[in-house]
């Protein structure tokens, strides 16, 4: 019995591994995609240049307020996966409310910003957050991160927690 646990938790760690490992991948193919983009932004730049200046004396003109705006590549996003345990759950969270400073996320409707927030999560995750963990589409950022991290908590494995604390 005790040395099918062994075999279990060898089992358990591997798995672990191969998520991280895929979830590195990801994190790469992402910066990738980061970069391509700005490449090809940058290269967009100067006859995109001449459009803007023209329409920007007209907006400074008008006293509208400034809206929200997301910068293409001044602040990457940070993606999360499903096989994220809770320390990198607390990792990813720390780092989206940044990202959600930076682009000024928190000043769009509701909406808009539960649309921001499932844009940097995996697919798994948004399956959860609109079926599992049952949080209203018109939710703020916030108890909607408490539920995930609630639903983390509900799924940890005591070995893997154990191991990776």
């Amino acid at each position: 019995m005790e040395k099918k646990l062994e075999q279990l938790a060898v089992l358990l760690m591997q798995q672990a591994e191969m998520a991280k490992q895929a979830q590195e991948e990801s994190q790469r193919r992402e910066e990738r995609m980061s970069q391509i983009l700005e490449h090809v932004v940058s290269q967009q730049e100067p006859s995109h240049h001449i459009t803007t200046t023209t329409s920007s004396a007209a907006a400074t003109s008008s006293s509208a307020p400034r809206q929200a705006k997301f910068p293409v590549c001044s602040a990457p996003s940070p993606h999360l996966s499903l096989s994220a345990s809770l320390w990198e759950f607390d990792a990813w969270c720390h780092k989206f409310k940044g990202y959600v400073t930076l682009t000024k996320i928190s000043s769009l409707p509701t909406t808009e910003q539960r649309a921001a927030l499932e844009s940097v999560l995996d697919d798994e995750w948004n399956r959860i957050l609109r079926f599992g963990i049952g949080v209203a589409d018109d939710t703020e950022l916030e108890p909607v991160l408490d539920a995930m991290e609630a639903y983390l908590w509900g799924q940890g494995n005591v070995i893997l927690d154990q191991r990776d604390f």
